[in-house]
């Protein structure tokens, strides 16, 4: 099969196109022959050697995909090849504790696709029957694999974790972003009031097509400062970043008494000072989240089949040119998600 191999950390030059191994199934995996791939900021990391987990090489890097099985083990009953499935990037154990009470994103024993077993960036990839999600009909893999990774994280940040209810305000951190793009949906479903940061002016109309109520922009404005005059001084209730750094401490500022913030990633920044007595004074919570429940990819899945939410798709790439994807990756010129496509593209 074609893949892009990784041998080595470092820039976009050690994505290499070539023949790897195709996958073979063992007692109750599903080989997925992958028809589009998604590209994350976590695919950069594992690059780079930034990730915190380090790879054997070589190495095939992506976390997301969406395709039909192709085959499967002797040990597979729920599945047949010809389904029409995407494999969730938290490859749970299924049998510890938190895998028995529904919640596999915190696995006590996970590997993670992409980063510790070989990934999507591939044109067929393997794993357990266990860690497949279905895809509804008339859902096409595009959109499938552009809409999994971002809305689930949404969702599950602001809507599990944060409890963000009708009539709230809530504030979104890099609306650009595939995660950014589609929290503003997943909030504006919700019935909230979005306020959204972007970093550049050319931005603006795309996050208010999206829903966004109110947009700054972060580069050249004060975020909490505008926030509160936005909200008559009260701050937001709700605040989702994945960029940490300073947009984590913007967000910090511009929430109200009480408010949640919910942080799925931290490229802007993985370490910041934060002023602990604001925090208690004003009975702030932070939670940390980003890995979805199988569950919550086959609820926004099924709310994007019926068109209630919409991914964004920046543009198509072929799988050959996926270094061309990292560097508009790094380079934070785009909106929404970009899509890698393995077959007919060599």
């Amino acid at each position: 099969m074609k893949a892009i191999v990784l041998n080595d950390y470092g820039g976009v030059e050690q994505l290499r196109f070539e023949d790897a191994p195709k996958p073979e199934p063992g007692f109750d995996d599903v080989v997925i022959r992958t028809r589009a791939t998604g590209v994350n900021h976590c695919d950069t990391d594992v690059r780079r050697g930034l990730f915190g987990v380090m790879q054997r090489f070589p190495h095939v890097m992506g976390v997301d995909a969406a395709g039909e099985i192709e085959t499967i083990g002797p040990g597979v009953t729920e599945f047949k090849p010809g389904d029409r499935v995407a494999p969730h990037f938290m490859l749970s154990c299924g049998v510890c504790k938190n895998c028995q009470r529904g919640v596999e994103n915190i696995c006590l024993k996970p590997d993670i696709l992409g980063v510790t077993t070989w990934g999507t960036y591939a044109q067929f990839v393997k794993v357990r029957q266990n860690n497949v999600v279905r895809l509804p009909d008339g859902l096409s893999f595009d959109e499938a694999v552009a809409a999994q990774v971002p809305f689930a994280t949404a969702w599950e940040g602001l809507i599990s974790v944060a409890k963000l209810t009708v009539g709230e305000t809530v504030l979104i951190n890099a609306a650009g972003s595939g995660i950014g793009s589609a929290a503003i949906q997943v909030a504006k479903l919700a019935g909230a009031r979005v306020i959204a940061t972007v970093g550049s002016d050319e931005k603006f109309a795309k996050a208010r097509e999206l829903g966004a109520d109110e947009v700054i922009n972060y580069s050249t404005t004060d975020v909490p400062e505008t926030v509160m005059c936005l909200t008559n001084g009260l701050g937001v209730e709700v605040a989702l970043d994945m960029v940490g750094g300073a947009r984590l401490l913007d967000a910090i500022a511009a929430l109200a008494q009480g408010g949640r913030l919910a942080s799925v990633g931290a490229h802007g920044g993985e370490k910041v000072l934060i002023d602990m007595i604001e925090f208690f004074r004003k009975h702030i919570s932070l939670h940390g989240c980003g890995r979805s429940t199988k569950s919550i990819v086959s609820e926004v899945l099924a709310l994007v089949a019926d068109g209630k939410l919409k991914p964004v798709i920046f543009k198509r790439f072929p799988l050959a040119k996926a270094s061309e994807t990292h560097r508009l990756m790094e380079s934070r010129n785009f909106f929404g998600r970009m899509v890698l496509q393995p077959w007919g593209t060599e």
